[in-house]
């Protein structure tokens, strides 16, 4: 009984070992996808192509929450492993179920061939969304979450956008057509879900958009490796292992409460896209090679 007795329990200890250390990498690297399925996120949708009326004229009904039947987002293979495909097909995200605060996040993104209306002339656009906070869906970020956002569009991989109810201060200087772009040490300018005039479009987004500092993308094809870290109500925008922005004071911007913390979120916006390699490491501190 005991020869047989001991090899089941070194069975258990090593399954059990095995399950503890599932989804860790080197170091404190906890994986945010298992690899296999969705477990631990969730998914908001709004309607196919951005459509509000059917051809009858019906009002269309947003997909929401965790209702996807049209797969516009699901774990495929690719030619290295498994990957969350997003199809853009349905606007909207898919988003984590925790909550998550001063940490260094990187992941792994490819473009696919894929480009649908109303951005079926590209550019191919998604995004990676922190700091999410309220309903998905709500009126002001739809169809995500207030937010603030690391853009991932082709071409301006690091960029800056406000989602909903959040705005950020960022050292930029004057670039092209009213817009700024990320130069450090600048003099601080507040970035906020400024309203579009008609009149003065392209003044109106420069209150919403920062130019990341470098074109770091790699050419279509590739996968890039895209990096945040969040500290406080700091942030910095990382692509391919360099530093495209520093961000500060993060905040809501209706109340001006500190915005620290939040869900971690992954657009669907038009265009087929891959991500895969979610790691996520809480930190007390800037990693030493990304302080200044």
């Amino acid at each position: 009984m005991m020869k047989i007795f001991i090899p089941v329990v070194l069975l258990i200890l090593l399954v059990s070992w095995t399950y503890l250390n599932i989804g860790k990498q080197d170091g404190n690297w906890i994986a945010l996808w298992n690899g296999k399925d969705l477990t631990g996120w969730h998914t908001f949708l709004g309607t196919p192509y951005q459509s509000k009326e059917d051809d009858t004229g019906n009002k269309i009904i947003p997909f929401g929450v965790d209702h996807d039947p049209l797969q516009v987002i699901k774990v495929v293979d690719t030619d290295q492993g498994k990957a969350i495909r997003i199809s853009g097909v349905a606007w909207g995200m898919i988003y984590t179920e925790k909550i998550f605060q001063n940490y260094h996040l990187k992941l792994k993104v490819k473009w696919g061939e894929d480009m649908h209306i109303p951005r079926e002339n590209g550019p191919r656009d998604s995004g990676l969304l922190y700091h999410g906070n309220g309903e998905p869906g709500s009126e002001l970020a739809y169809p995500w979450m207030n937010s603030q956002e690391l853009q991932i569009q082709q071409g301006d991989m690091g960029d800056y956008w406000p989602v909903g109810d959040t705005e950020i201060d960022i050292p930029s200087v004057r670039f092209k057509d009213n817009y700024f772009i990320y130069k450090e040490n600048a003099d601080l300018r507040t970035y906020y879900l400024a309203t579009i005039l008609k009149k003065a479009v392209h003044d109106s987004l420069a209150k919403r958009r920062v130019f990341k500092a470098l074109d770091a993308e790699k050419k279509y094809g590739k996968w890039n490796e895209i990096e945040l870290i969040t500290m406080g109500d700091s942030s910095i925008h990382i692509v391919n292992g360099k530093v495209v922005m520093r961000l500060f004071n993060s905040r809501k911007m209706s109340n001006k409460e500190p915005l620290k913390s939040g869900r971690i979120m992954i657009q669907s916006e038009g265009a087929e896209v891959f991500y895969k390699d979610f790691y996520l490491k809480n930190i007390t501190e800037i990693p030493v090679e990304f302080k200044k």
